[in-house]
């Protein structure tokens, strides 16, 4: 392998008892982390250095000027005294590196790594090669500390402190770190082997007869937190996203543990500053996985810690190094880590399916996680980045199930521009494709479940389809959605449908979507005033949102109270989400028409169809019921279920259809929905 030596001058950093402090109170090390990483970046590019390593709680860094060196570490020390304060020590020497791959080795870091040991918080410490580098220039001041032996290094070492206002100078007769220790007396040597010796056997007696502390909770039901990152680059977060609901699939479904909460419960908790006590009481647990990761270029740093709730004690903690491209071996360690930490008991079979992965490419894994990234943040123009991440991770790997999958749900949802009759097939063939690949994917499964009911009225078909899919994942919220709707439309069980919903809440409580579909599904239940709480609740927390207000209006004109129903629909914007213009247009004629004033219903409809957007059948077709041209309501409830509108999804328990319901047409469209 070829070598490369360069002479720098190295800068050593390390943030003094950064693992007692994640010990002691996580959220605050994180942030201190933080805090520390975006200035160190800062700084280092600041003063063309270079970063060479990154060693989780500190760094190694290069310059090509020893001025730079020093007055680089000066203004670093400077910005970590400021709120949230760093105890960084740093240690500085001139040397040779020995580059070898992407390994950084030799003497100059050895030495410098040595000097920064002997530091305190807000300290800089340098070797009398520094020193000489700087003591003709008026900027900086030091004082010599004596010379040092340190480990492996064959001649003693000058030591200086920076003495500028403002930093620590240690005290020599105080100062501990990598040194040579005194060589001992043979009786000394006897001694302490003899003590040894004592504390090895007291060790393995206690362990035989009293056991190991362990995990002492009665149900092994653990918590995943999400992975947190300690770096400054954003980029990370599709990645730590991933990893975690990954961890947490494997855990899942394993029968040895009692209960592993899904992402949707634990997403919420992102920078939390709950206690764990309080996180394992809210969400039912008796251990959790904390962890972070730090990474730079194509390498990562996970450090891991599994806490006994009960007893406060810490199971488990371990730092993970890794390539980027080996992050799919790394959940599989963690996986088994975690198990064994909890003595559950796996079977052989989930012994193998602790270490499938959906895919074998990390290149693949990463464009699917970012594309899942971009398709959460629910957005025309996320929509097309998911695509594109999608298809990357299909192409890269063509039997990623998952990639399929994500493209199916992108196609009912956001449908490409593509009426719904055109881009169901697309969906279909998706999760068609993905099913052949893996038949137990459950969001392939609950999309087709899905596909079977909103658009095949297969109405039978898609419940067996959408209860296999709750049996093998009762934490994917998106099958409880649609199976509530099912129950609703086919009219096997109102309380049934709320239950569901209340399942997916309890799965994701904070869930915009999830708390908007429970106050419809008390409107379409007919539970007018469950529904107008729930929806106002909503919009207490969220004035702006859509379709809460959308939803409320037609609440508020099921029991006639037409002022605040008009006030409410005068305050959906002219430009929002899709179909906001037609829902408002729409509205105020239907609330028109409702209140006896066909006039004015005419007029409102007359402006909205003169605009320029489409108004879907469905939406016109409710203001022709209104106003009591019932034939022409029908032709475009007709025309609505031709092209498959998805508003027909909900036309069994539409309370506004009510009038209509006894109408011939009306029952024929019933019967050709399989209704």
């Amino acid at each position: 392998m070829t070598q490369n030596r360069q002479l720098a001058a190295i800068l050593f950093t390390d943030i003094v008892g950064y693992t007692a402090m994640m010990q002691h109170d996580e959220q605050y090390a994180v942030s201190i982390m933080r805090h520390y990483n975006t200035v160190l970046k800062q700084q280092i590019e600041k003063h063309h250095g270079k970063i060479l390593n990154d060693y989780g709680d500190g760094n190694l860094c290069s310059f090509s000027s020893a001025t730079e060196a020093i007055t680089c570490s000066i203004e670093i020390q400077q910005q970590l005294q400021q709120g949230p304060k760093v105890p960084l020590r740093i240690g500085l020497h001139i040397g040779e590196l020995l580059f070898e791959g992407d390994k950084v080795m030799g003497d100059g870091v050895n030495v410098a790594s040595r000097v920064q040991s002997l530091g305190q918080p807000n300290c800089i410490l340098f070797s009398s090669e520094i020193n000489n580098k700087l003591k003709n220039q008026q900027g900086f001041k030091s004082v010599s500390l004596g010379h040092f032996l340190f480990k492996n290094v064959d001649e003693s070492v000058e030591i200086f402190a920076l003495t500028n206002d403002g930093f620590v100078v240690p005290d020599r007769k105080n100062m501990e770190g990598k040194l040579q220790k005194a060589k001992s007396s043979k009786k000394s040597i006897l001694l302490s082997l003899s003590l040894l010796l004592l504390a090895l056997i007291s060790f393995f007696v206690y362990r035989q007869f009293y056991g190991s502390a362990g995990f002492s909770g009665k149900d092994k039901s653990i918590a995943v937190l999400p992975l947190e990152s300690v770096s400054p680059a954003k980029e990370t977060e599709y990645i730590n996203d991933g990893f975690t609901i990954d961890l947490i699939d494997k855990l899942s479904k394993l029968s040895g543990l009692s209960g592993v909460p899904g992402w949707t419960r634990v997403k919420s908790l992102k920078g939390s500053s709950k206690t764990l006590k309080d996180i394992a009481n809210e969400l039912g647990v008796e251990a959790i996985l904390s962890w972070t990761i730090q990474k730079q270029a194509d390498k990562i740093r996970i450090a891991t810690e599994l806490t006994d709730v009960n007893s406060g004690q810490k199971i488990w903690s371990e730092e993970f190094d890794s390539k980027l491209v080996d992050i799919l071996t790394l959940q599989t360690e963690v996986a088994q880590k975690i198990v064994k930490s909890l003595s559950a008991r796996i079977t052989p079979q989930e012994k193998i399916e602790i270490r499938k992965h959906y895919t074998d490419n990390a290149e693949a894994w990463r464009f699917y996680n970012k594309g899942r990234y971009f398709w959460d943040n629910r957005t025309p123009v996320s929509f097309d980045s998911a695509e594109a991440n999608y298809n990357k991770a299909k192409e890269l790997d063509p039997n990623y199930a998952l990639a399929y999958a994500g493209l199916a749900d992108l196609f009912i949802f956001n449908q490409k521009g593509f009426t719904q009759k055109e881009a169901v097939p697309f969906a279909r063939d998706y999760a068609n494709k993905a099913l052949a690949l893996d038949s137990t994917l459950v969001p392939a499964i609950t999309t087709l479940g899905f596909i079977q009911s909103a658009f095949d009225y297969d109405w039978e078909k898609s419940r067996q389809t959408l209860e296999h899919a709750i049996k093998l994942d009762s934490n994917y919220t998106y099958a409880h959605i649609y199976y509530c709707n099912l129950l609703l439309q086919t009219h096997t069980g109102v309380e049934r449908a709320i239950e569901q919903i209340k399942i997916a809440r309890s799965l994701d409580p904070l869930s915009a979507s999830i708390n908007w579909v429970l106050g419809r599904t008390y409107y379409s239940a007919k539970k007018y005033d469950l529904a107008e709480e729930q929806l106002k609740k909503m919009l207490r927390l969220n004035p702006k949102a859509e379709l809460p207000r959308m939803t409320l209006a037609w609440v508020l004109l099921m029991q006639k109270k037409y002022p605040e129903a008009l006030e409410l629909i005068r305050q959906i914007p002219k430009s929002g989400i899709a179909k906001s213009e037609e829902y408002q247009g729409t509205l105020l004629s239907f609330a028109y028409a409702a209140m006896g004033d066909s006039v004015k219903a005419k007029k409102e409809l007359a402006a909205t169809l003169a605009g320029n957007h489409e108004v879907g059948p469905y939406f016109l077709a409710r203001v022709y019921l209104a106003l009591k041209d019932y034939n022409k309501a029908m032709d475009l409830f007709e025309q609505a279920y031709d092209i498959r509108d998805i508003m027909m999804y909900g036309i069994n328990n539409d309370p506004s259809l009510d009038p209509i319901r006894n109408e011939p047409r009306f029952k024929e469209l019933i019967k050709k929905m399989n209704l």
